[in-house]
Parts: C-alpha cells; sequence; structure tokens
C-alpha cells in the first residue's frame, strides 16, 4: 500500500498538471477571499475570522478534488495496469485504500498554503492576535473531513469509468448531489422523511463541524459515508472477476451497515465545542425547553440576498443558532432565508414591508455601497417562528444609539440564543402567566402605561386590580406592578401587598418619594419639590432597601428648548441640559440591564439598602453617571436654572442608586402586631424565595398621553423624548424587569452570554491594503511552487546515486 501510496504522490507531482490545479485553486481561493468584492471577502467583512474560505470551500473543492482522483483508478483500467496490480499481494480494498489515501494527501497539501490567509488575519486582528484560533482549527478539521469524503466520492467516481474526463464529470455530480441535493429532496419531503434525507446531505454535516464544533454524529457520517463509497469501489474493482450476484449481496450488506452505523450514531450525541466563549454550547434551560418541543418549527429568517458585512455575520449567527437548537430538539427545527425585496415585485413591495411590520418586524435603514454609489436598502434583522397555525415575531438587533453599529451586532448576536429560547416558549406556553397593575393609590391610567402593556402582553396576562381585588385573589397574580401612585397607603392596603409578598408574588415598586408640580413649571413659574409621603417607608426598610427623599441632579441628563436672544435681536429656541432629567444607566453587569440604552427619568430620588440580613441579597440594577449630585428637600425648581447651571464641580457623586433589586426571604412588617382590620386567611410572616425591585422614579415606566375632546386618545412610545426625537432604553428596561421577576427557570440568565468582539484593524487594512493582498494570495503559490521544486530536487538527488 505504501508503494502505491508514494507511487500515486510520484506521478502527480511528476507532471505539470498537479502544479497547475493547486495553484490555480489558491489562486482563486486567494482572489476571492482578499480580492473580489462579495460574501467571501474578508476585508469586506470587517472581521477577524476565516468563515469567507471555510464557505468557498465546498464550491471549489467540487472541481479541485476530481481534477485530483479522476486518474487514480481510471487510468489504471484504461492502461490495463489494474490487472498486473491485481496479481500483487494486494487485495482490492487495499489499491483502494492506497490511492484514496494518496488522494486526500494531495488535497491536503493544496490546503496547507491557506495558513498563510490564517496568520494574516491573525496578524490584522484589532489587537494582533484577537481571533478566535480555536474555532479555526475545528474548521479546518471540517474542511479536511469534507476535502476526505470528496476524495471519496472521487474515488468512486474513477472506479466506475475507464474514461479521465468521464470520471472527472462523475465525481462533480455526485460531489454536488451530496452535497446540496439531499436539502433539495428534502425541501419537497416532510416529517420523518424529511429529517433522514436531510441528515443525508454533506452540508448538513460540514456547516456544523465547520464553527468549530465537533460533534459525534457529523464524524461518524463522515467515516461511515467515506467508508461506504470506498467499499463500493472495491466492489466493483471485484465485479470484474467475480460472480455479480455475489457484488450484490455484498453491496448489500455494507449498505445495510451503513445504515445501521448512521442509526445508532444519530441516537446519541456528543459535542466538543472549540470556540473560545463556547458560543455553540447550549444552556441547560434552553435543552430544558427543548426536550418540551412535540411540534416541528419553521423559522423565518427575513434577512437574504445582499447584506453589509456585519449583518451577514448577524444572518449566519443567527442561522447557526438555529441549528444548534435543532441538534437538541425533540421535534424538527427548519428555517428558511428569506429576501423581502424578491418576496413580492416592486409596486408590492411597501404593502408587504407594512404587513412584515403589523406581525411585529421592526425594520432598519441602512447604506451599501453600489455601481450607482451609495444606496439606502430596508433591512429586518428579526425572525418569524412559526408553530402550525401559531406564530412569534422576534426583533434581534439590539439598537442601542449610544453604541457604535458593530457593538451592537456583537450584542445582538450575544442575546440570540435568549431571544430564540424565549420564542419557543412563548408558543409552547399552555397558559400565559397573569400580571397586574395596582389601581386606586393614584397611579398612572392604563393609557399612561399602555405602550409598557402592549409590550408585554405577548407573554402575559395584563390586568388592573384594586386593593379589595387582590384581597380575595392573592395569588392569582405573578408580579404586581405598582406604577407611580400619589396617594398615601392605608394599613390595611399595606397588610394587602405585604401578604401579597409573602406568599410568593413578585413586585416592582415604582414611585415619587418627592412631589414636584410640573403644571407650574410647564406655565414658567416657580415650583417647590417637597417629600411625599406614601407610608410605605416603614414597609420598605423591613425589605431591606429605604428610598430618600431627595433630587438628583446628572450631568448626563436630557436636553430641553430654552429661548435665547441672538445678536441681531432675534429669538432663537437651543437646546439646554435640564439636570432634574437624568438618563439613568442600567447595570451592564446584570441581565435586566446588560446591553440597553440609557433610561429616560425626571424628578428621581436615590435607594439604599438598609439592614445586614443574610437572607437578602442587594443588587443595583439603575444607577446615574459619574457626575451626579443629590439636593435635600423641600427645594425649589424653576426652568429659569438652566440660564444659570451649577459649577461642574458640585456633581462629585458617582454612579448614585436609583433602581435595586431585592432577592431572598422577606419577612413581614405586620407580624406580632394587632390589626384592626380583617386579617387574610392563611396569612403568612415570612415569605418562602421571592424577589422584588423598588425604583425611585415614576415616570419611567408612563409613556406621554395626547387626549383632546372629540378625538381618539394617542400614546406615544415609552422612553421618548420629543426634544431630541429619541427613544431610550425604557421599554426594554421595563419588559425585563417583569421578565426576570416572573423568570423561574432561568430563562434571563441567557441574557448574560458574552461573545467577544473580533474585529479587523481598520488602520492597517487603509494603510497596507495591497501589502496584505498581496501576501495572502501570491504566498501560497510561491510557498506551494518551492515546496514542489524542493521535492524534485529531492527526488532527482536521491534516484541518481
Amino acid at each position: 500500500m505504501y508503494s502505491l501510496f508514494r507511487k500515486e504522490i510520484n506521478s502527480f507531482f511528476g507532471s505539470i498538471t498537479g502544479y497547475l490545479v493547486i495553484t490555480v485553486f489558491l489562486l482563486v481561493n486567494g482572489l476571492f477571499l482578499w480580492v473580489i468584492p462579495g460574501n467571501f471577502n474578508i476585508v469586506e467583512s470587517g472581521y477577524a475570522t476565516l468563515n469567507g474560505l471555510f464557505e468557498l470551500a465546498p464550491w471549489i473543492y467540487l472541481l479541485l478534488v476530481p481534477a485530483i482522483t479522476m486518474r487514480l483508478i481510471a487510468e489504471e483500467r484504461k492502461s490495463g495496469t489494474m490487472e498486473l496490480l491485481l496479481t500483487r499481494p494486494l487485495s482490492e480494498w487495499q489499491i483502494v485504500l492506497g490511492k484514496y489515501l494518496a488522494g486526500v494527501m494531495l488535497v491536503v497539501l493544496s490546503l496547507l498554503p491557506t495558513l498563510v490567509s490564517f496568520w494574516a488575519v491573525y496578524q490584522l486582528g484589532s489587537p494582533v492576535g484577537n481571533m478566535d484560533v480555536g474555532a479555526t482549527w475545528g474548521s479546518y478539521i471540517g474542511l479536511f473531513f469534507l476535502a476526505a469524503i470528496y476524495t471519496a466520492i472521487g474515488i468512486f467516481s474513477s472506479s466506475i469509468t475507464t474514461n479521465q474526463v468521464v470520471a472527472f464529470i462523475y465525481a462533480i455530480v455526485l460531489s454536488f448531489f451530496f452535497y446540496t441535493g439531499f436539502d433539495y429532496l428534502a425541501d419537497w419531503t416532510t416529517g420523518t422523511l424529511q429529517n433522514v434525507v436531510s441528515e443525508l446531505s454533506i452540508s448538513e454535516h460540514y456547516k456544523s463541524i465547520s464553527r468549530g464544533v465537533i460533534d459525534s454524529r457529523d464524524i461518524i457520517y463522515f467515516i461511515a459515508t467515506i467508508g461506504l463509497l470506498l467499499k463500493s469501489s472495491s466492489l466493483i474493482i471485484e465485479a470484474r472477476k467475480q460472480m455479480v450476484n455475489k457484488r450484490f449481496k455484498a453491496a448489500g450488506i455494507v449498505l445495510a451497515i451503513f445504515v445501521g452505523v448512521l442509526f445508532v450514531g444519530n441516537q446519541t450525541h456528543v459535542r466538543l465545542d472549540l470556540t473560545a466563549e463556547k458560543k455553540f454550547t447550549l444552556s441547560d434551560v434552553t435543552k430544558e425547553l427543548l426536550d418540551n418541543q412535540q411540534k416541528p418549527i419553521m423559522v423565518e429568517v427575513y434577512m437574504g440576498g445582499e447584506v453589509p458585512g456585519g449583518f451577514r455575520n448577524l444572518r449566519q449567527s443567527i442561522i447557526e443558532k438555529i441549528e444548534d437548537i435543532d441538534a437538541y430538539a425533540s421535534a424538527a427545527i427548519h428555517y428558511r432565508i428569506i429576501n423581502p425585496y424578491d418576496e413580492v415585485g416592486a409596486k408590492g413591495r411597501r404593502k408587504y414591508f407594512q404587513s412584515l411590520v403589523r406581525k411585529g418586524l421592526q425594520p432598519t435603514e441602512v447604506k451599501r455601497k453600489s455601481d450607482d454609489g451609495m444606496q439606502t436598502m430596508t433591512i429586518f434583522p428579526g425572525v418569524i417562528i412559526r408553530q402550525g397555525n401559531d406564530e412569534v415575531a422576534l426583533n434581534l438587533l439590539k439598537n442601542n444609539p449610544m453604541l457604535n453599529h458593530e457593538v451592537n451586532l456583537n450584542h445582538s448576536i450575544e442575546t440570540l440564543e435568549y431571544e430564540i429560547a424565549r420564542g419557543l416558549q412563548i408558543l409552547n406556553q399552555n397558559e400565559k402567566q397573569k400580571i397586574a397593575y395596582l389601581t386606586g393609590q393614584g397611579e398612572m391610567d392604563r393609557w399612561e402605561t399602555m405602550d409598557l402593556t402592549v409590550g408585554l402582553a405577548e407573554n402575559y396576562n395584563i390586568g388592573r386590580i384594586t386593593i379589595d381585588s387582590l384581597r380575595k385573589n392573592i395569588s392569582a397574580y405573578k408580579a404586581l406592578i405598582i406604577a407611580n401612585p400619589s396617594k398615601a397607603f392605608s394599613e390595611e392596603e399595606k397588610y394587602v401587598v405585604d401578604q401579597y409578598i409573602m406568599q410568593g408574588g413578585r413586585t416592582l415598586w415604582l414611585f415619587d418619594p418627592v412631589q414636584v408640580s410640573l403644571d407650574s413649571l410647564e406655565r414658567g413659574d416657580m415650583t417647590l419639590a417637597f417629600p411625599r409621603d406614601l407610608k410605605l417607608n416603614d414597609q420598605l426598610f423591613r425589605y431591606g432597601v429605604r428610598v430618600n427623599p431627595d433630587l438628583i441632579q446628572d450631568v448626563q441628563c436630557l436636553q430641553i428648548p430654552i429661548v435665547a436672544e441672538l445678536a441681531n435681536g432675534q429669538n432663537k429656541q437651543i437646546p439646554a441640559p435640564w439636570f432634574y432629567s437624568p438618563l439613568l444607566t442600567p447595570s451592564q453587569k446584570h441581565v435586566i440591564g446588560r446591553n440597553l440604552n440609557l433610561v429616560k427619568s425626571e424628578f428621581v430620588s436615590s435607594v439604599e439598602k438598609v439592614g445586614d440580613s443574610n437572607e437578602l441579597s442587594h443588587e443595583v440594577i439603575l444607577t446615574t453617571s459619574k457626575y451626579a449630585r443629590r439636593l435635600p428637600t423641600p427645594q425649589h425648581v424653576s426652568l429659569a436654572s438652566v440660564n444659570a447651571p451649577p459649577a461642574q464641580e458640585l456633581f462629585n457623586e458617582s454612579s448614585i442608586p436609583v433602581g435595586m433589586l431585592i432577592e431572598g426571604t422577606f419577612q413581614s412588617p405586620f407580624q406580632n402586631r394587632i390589626l384592626n382590620f380583617k386579617r387574610i386567611d392563611n396569612e403568612q410572616f415570612k415569605s418562602a424565595a421571592n424577589k422584588m425591585i423598588v425604583i425611585a422614579d415614576g415616570s419611567i415606566v408612563g409613556n406621554k398621553v395626547r387626549r383632546k375632546p372629540g378625538q381618539q386618545t394617542v400614546y406615544q412610545r415609552l422612553g421618548y423624548d420629543r426634544y431630541s426625537k429619541r427613544t431610550f432604553g425604557n421599554k426594554d428596561f421595563m419588559i425585563n424587569a417583569i421578565n426576570y421577576l416572573c423568570d423561574d427557570n432561568g430563562l434571563m440568565q441567557l441574557r448574560s452570554r458574552v461573545v467577544k468582539m473580533r474585529l479587523l484593524d481598520k488602520v492597517k487594512i487603509r494603510e497596507n491594503r495591497l501589502k496584505w493582498q498581496l501576501i495572502s494570495v501570491l504566498c501560497p503559490v510561491i510557498l506551494f511552487i518551492l515546496g514542489g521544486f524542493a521535492y524534485s530536487f529531492y527526488r532527482k538527488r536521491k534516484y541518481s546515486r
């Protein structure tokens, strides 16, 4: 076998054809990766990754491998040397295996020079080395298996004909069919048959392993398929000297073994995630959710066609996450890439886009280069998950205007598992959890909380209840939202809320401990900010938190228009900082606030932890900026203060707590107290594990409302600022807060996943683009040719002696 192996290697490098085939491969590969614009171009993508190589390789190998393997057996049969080989002490299997190993070695030799691109991307990373090396090596393993199975197909094609050109064509056709043909057939089938057919596709397994995830099912598939093809090749050679019917019997046995191996391999599997952040490893929470998945799922990804590099990366990450989830799902999860521009003609495009918006997808506009210059295109960076007649739309782009687009796209990738798992949970839940707004103490009305209610309605049944209704249904609601009450709570009202908490109810407190007359400010008058006693201090103190009756001013704040007189005597509105409307910072260390935009607030106060109970844990989830200060109350407040702002050195407090999460076992303030009202049945004075959130600002939960007599009431987006025309992160923050309070299985923890952003150094590329293109395109070719010359020189010197 070794002699046969060496003969094939020498034969390949003994002709100009061998050098020409691999040189063309390396040139085409380098040009697509570094020069020709398109989806494979590394520089255009902006990311320090070789994904372009691993996406391009299946198509280039479709021509390269058949060119290498077409002569391996066909030439032996045509020249009559096959009969000579069969007289040697070699079995048909050894002949096939020897030639196969030679073919694999030749393909691997063509692959080695691509490591120059690996080195170039490593050097171009920002900083140098900012590349997921583990994932890249894992992808090379996938590329090796792809080359190995293409070589096996080439050997089989070469064994069924004596014509090299015919063998070349057969190998291309069979390789193409094995790579994509089964995918097309799967689209025409349904159910179990669809899964079986798709499992026979090379692309199904290569795409998985080329990401850097080594799955035992993929390894078994490659090895079993290679074995089937090689054994079939040896049977074809044997058929020339034995009875055909015996060969058919042997072929049937081989096929049965192949099917059996694949079946057994798919019953259980082991996955090894080689990526640095283990980004393709699903959490136990998601796996548990998938165990209960009983019906097939279709995920429609509305990001098809030509999109900018960052969105291509997001699209690929979405596809990869769907494939990871499908690997563990009890029922099949399929996906379809949709280009909204191709779904309808130009005339119906606007109407179609509007239909997607009505379904819940939010569009975003981006600019891209074209032959006519810069063009604006609409992208829907989201998916619609369908299960039977049910569907849910997920917007996957985290668009924080305070961050650049690269960071936003990376944050979007980080939360993919959470968003998709949340969508599956919505589709599979038998009954929505109930939450309620408390009413009766002057809280915000339904219109003032309408935008938040609409955002929560997808996951929850939402109601509005009084204290009396809560008393009668103390365990009916998972969470209670106390949205900016203006009237003091009576002892009986506090007792009912306390018993709701003691019996497991989650609570979101949002109120102003300081009262400010907004009507007076809007008229331009001075007003007095003074403490508002809602009679909640003693109760919250017992729960481990205090809300202070102070006012916070922050340099990071909204701007309001003021009238200024210009030099020519004319008046003009100019923006000025309104320090009483801080733009609060959600905690990036907690899943509630991670990756969120700033939160708009108005006349906010501070909160602080009290007590040292070891049964409670406290975490600040909302703070001011690094430059803030607290003012005692009573305090005069006037719009005229924008004309004489405080000195900057007065803003000397950093990250003042405004919102706090408290988790643990709460003690009731009503224990051992004599009450002059009726007690609740089965009252408790110590809760089980529970959680609540306290925020010292009631305005952050409310949207602005426009009410005019005789006209329809209209509400604005939560967090919208009409002067800057920006929407802040209030809605996302509040939804995350409710989701966290109601989350008992740890789904919200998926938002804590971190994926390191790996970008190319734009300065290096701009200044030395040509240099790196020449290195990456020409060096692999030069190295290969020098290696070939060195090998030829070694052989001549060896055999000339």
